[in-house]
């Protein structure tokens, strides 16, 4: 079963840079609009992007904010497909590294681990890596929201 905005895009013509496992996602909305394509392997708790010009700072690197914003959607995201979107969280801390600068058409991957998953606080970390390059690591409590009323 599928879940918003987790689910895979409409089927796309085979795409060689893109590594096994890795599926496409469907466009988010809202402020992820136009993050660019995202793509997710479940198995590994893996969320991916391409870097493309969009991401790029006036430097000709990808933004820090693009990429907290990466790892802070990978950890959420995971969260939200390990316990079945029972309850949403929102993100009540987020702590960065940034360790080393990724380039114009890297992949970029952002690979999530989970310290605790409790029931009013879930607690998880997460690198951004390219190749064998750790780009940033970044560690986040989210809050499990209550019900509404």
């Amino acid at each position: 079963m599928a879940e918003a905005g987790i689910e895979a895009a409409m089927p796309q013509a085979a795409d060689s840079t893109i590594p096994p496992g890795f599926v496409p996602l469907r466009q988010l909305g809202g402020y992820m609009a136009n993050f660019g394509q995202l793509y997710l392997n479940r198995e590994r708790r893996t969320l991916a992007v391409r870097i493309d010009e969009s991401h790029l700072n006036n430097l000709g690197i990808p933004h820090g904010g693009m990429l907290a914003t990466l790892a802070d959607t990978a950890i959420g995201m995971m969260m939200s497909l390990e316990t079945g979107r029972e309850k949403s969280a929102v993100t009540a801390n987020l702590s960065l590294d940034f360790l080393d600068s990724a380039r114009l058409g890297d992949w970029v991957e952002a690979r999530v681990e989970f310290d605790k998953l409790g029931s009013r606080l879930r607690y998880g970390s997460c690198r951004l890596v390219s190749g064998e390059r750790c780009l940033l690591r970044a560690t986040a409590i989210f809050a499990v929201l209550a019900p509404r009323a």
